[in-house]
């Protein structure tokens, strides 16, 4: 059973939120990319951002909101990176989360960062997104 093998809806203690929304709450990342470095947790197991009704989404953006304020100004971090992965791309035994990252100036954040570089119809892309509007 899914739920039963997913760290965030059997493993996270109430002593490791640091603060919580109505949908959300926030925990220190246990393999942080920089200190301070937070994850954002469905208090709902979600798989994909694809299954989460826009009143829920709406709190995210709230939360994200009030901690990106707290970082920036009480802790004098130049801003903060959001990194969502989504679907098949999420870490197994874990569910629809966000990661709020400190940045600071030359702290080498997108130099370490290496992908394959797949091909994509890009002019297929912008069809389709025009056909957003």
């Amino acid at each position: 059973d899914i739920l039963s093998s997913c760290i965030f809806c059997k493993n996270i203690q109430p002593t490791n939120i640091l603060a919580e929304s109505q949908h959300f709450f926030a925990v220190l990342d246990i393999d942080p990319i920089q200190e301070g470095h937070i994850l954002l947790i469905s208090k709902k197991h979600y798989l994909t951002l694809l299954e989460i009704p826009d009143n829920v989404l709406l709190d995210l953006f709230s939360f994200e909101k009030k901690i990106i304020h707290l970082l920036e100004n009480e802790f004098h971090v130049l801003g903060v990176s959001v990194l969502q992965n989504n679907g098949a791309t999420m870490d197994e035994g874990t569910h629809f989360h966000v990661h709020l990252v400190p940045r600071y100036k030359n702290d080498d954040f997108w130099d370490s960062q290496y992908v394959s570089k797949i091909p994509l119809d890009l002019y297929l892309l912008k069809h389709k997104l025009n056909q957003l509007n």
